[in-house]
């Protein structure tokens, strides 16, 4: 083993060797919270989300990060079980068990587990699952707008948007009035896999006519985000 004869040098190479952390710690599933890091200002501590399809307060959350932060806003999820734990754990919050959709009807809603990650409004969806859903349950759909607007939130701007329903996606996108919400962040589940998938696909398009811009692609979610506000770190 080599000497060294400047200990201090040597403690230091020891610390950046092993003490050092190599990993940094997120709760998203594919890491969308460690980019939220990376590009919300750190000092903006009061933000506003609102989460769709929030399925559990702290694995896998989007919102939990900011949430420890001081962050507040509505988790929203079709499962009463899922909403049980979030009024648990995140009774600050608001926590609604509805079904979102572009408009209001009845829809077949498909779960796969008591408490899993795969719930579906989306035939599609549940179709292309290798296994056989345990419950196929009829559900009144409501819309993003109607939730907001009968919420503490119904006049107030939102920082973060994030939308994981399983195949759904576009249709909760569009049940939002983005005009009057004006959300700074927009975290969307897409089932593309290619870039070019990406930008030709109705998400893509939707949100681009709306002044977003893609800033990154963590595995199935699309982070989106307007070019200025006073939450991010950086400008566009």
């Amino acid at each position: 083993m080599k000497k060294f004869k400047d200990a201090g040098h040597f403690l230091w190479l020891v610390r950046k060797t092993w003490i050092t952390r190599v990993a940094r710690l997120y709760y998203s599933q594919f890491g969308e919270d460690a980019v939220l890091r990376e590009i919300i200002d750190p000092a903006y501590n009061n933000g506003v989300y609102v989460d769709v399809g929030a399925y559990h307060p702290i694995k896998f959350s989007n919102t939990y990060a900011l949430h420890k932060r001081g962050w507040r806003g509505i988790n929203i999820d079709m499962d009463p079980i899922k909403i049980e734990a979030f009024k648990l754990a995140r009774s600050s919050d608001v926590n609604v068990c509805a079904a979102i959709s572009s408009e209001k009807t009845i829809k077949q809603a498909y779960s796969f587990s008591k408490y899993g990650l795969t719930s579906t409004l989306e035939p599609a969806t549940a179709a292309a699952d290798p296994q056989a859903p345990i419950s196929v349950r009829n559900v009144e759909t409501t819309t993003l707008d109607d939730v907001l607007e009968h919420s503490r939130y119904s006049n107030q701007e939102i920082d973060l948007l994030s939308i994981d329903a399983e195949g759904h996606d576009f249709h909760v996108l569009r049940s939002i009035n983005i005009d009057r919400y004006k959300p700074k962040i927009i975290i969307v589940e897409s089932v593309s896999f290619s870039i070019r998938d990406v930008i030709n696909s109705e998400i893509y398009k939707y949100l681009e006519e709306h002044g977003y811009r893609l800033i990154s692609w963590t595995h199935i979610s699309l982070i989106f985000r307007v070019d200025r506000s006073s939450i991010f770190r950086f400008q566009l």
